[in-house]
């Protein structure tokens, strides 16, 4: 029975992140955290989100420009292994406040304040404090995605570049994230049973998810960034308060 849930937690998880271009570990982790340790789920999702990010980088690779994500990519690295050591001397939990105040913040913002974006708007300090986030959310706590998003959401890129950049930078700071893990030693013998079988779950959901992206508008495209940045934040506000409630 537990074989069949994970199977379709990442399934759904890779179905939600090809049409996003983000989204899996969202979604995944605080399912999989009801029934299993975050030291276990972190290396499992950063392992995942790249090979599916990477279908979506090689989908939409025309739209793919290496000097828009250089300073996002070359700042995940110092990001994934502060996180690490992060995780290895404090508790995923102070990690999780602030990732979640940060989100919250800037949703509320968005909201309040109608913020509209032209396309092509750039900036070369957001675009590598976007990687930085990444790098660190994701070897703690697997966020990765949020911080690009949010700097997609700044730029204003349509849809296909969007996914094309979440694509191709995920696999970059997720896969930093992994190997960090891989080196503090996070891989074990059941950590490796397990992906063999969140990892193809993810994938046939990801490529599943491919036909319906032309359906979705540009502006729709944008919503659904957004809501998922909010989701994120709503879901560390829910997890910390039960892990306050519990403790």
């Amino acid at each position: 029975m537990e074989i069949f849930l994970i199977g379709t937690i990442w399934f759904l998880a890779g179905f939600i992140n090809g049409l996003s271009g983000m989204g899996a570990g969202l979604f995944a982790v605080p399912i999989m955290a009801l029934f299993m340790d975050m030291h276990h789920i972190v290396p499992i999702t950063c392992f995942t989100g790249t090979i599916i990010s990477a279908l979506l980088a090689i989908k939409f690779r025309q739209e793919i420009h290496f000097r828009d994500i250089i300073p996002c990519l070359l700042l995940s690295i110092p990001g994934a292994f502060l996180g690490s050591y992060l995780l290895l001397i404090i508790s995923p939990f102070y990690i999780k406040i602030f990732m979640t105040i940060s989100l919250l913040s800037y949703v509320t913002w968005m909201i309040c304040h109608k913020y509209e974006v032209k396309e092509n708007k750039d900036s070369i300090f957001y675009n590598a404090l976007s990687g930085f986030g990444s790098g660190l959310f994701g070897s703690t706590i697997s966020f990765t995605g949020p911080p690009i998003a949010i700097y997609v959401l700044y730029t204003g890129m349509n849809k296909q570049k969007a996914l094309g950049i979440l694509g191709t930078a995920l696999i970059f700071t997720t896969g930093m994230s992994a190997f960090s893990h891989f080196v503090s030693g996070f891989y074990t013998q059941d950590l490796l049973q397990d992906i063999y079988l969140c990892t193809p779950s993810a994938i046939i959901g990801t490529l599943c998810s491919f036909p319906l992206i032309k359906y979705i508008s540009q502006n729709l495209f944008k919503k659904i960034l957004l809501f998922i940045v909010a989701f994120a934040g709503v879901t560390g506000a829910i997890n910390i308060i039960i892990e306050i409630l519990v403790s």
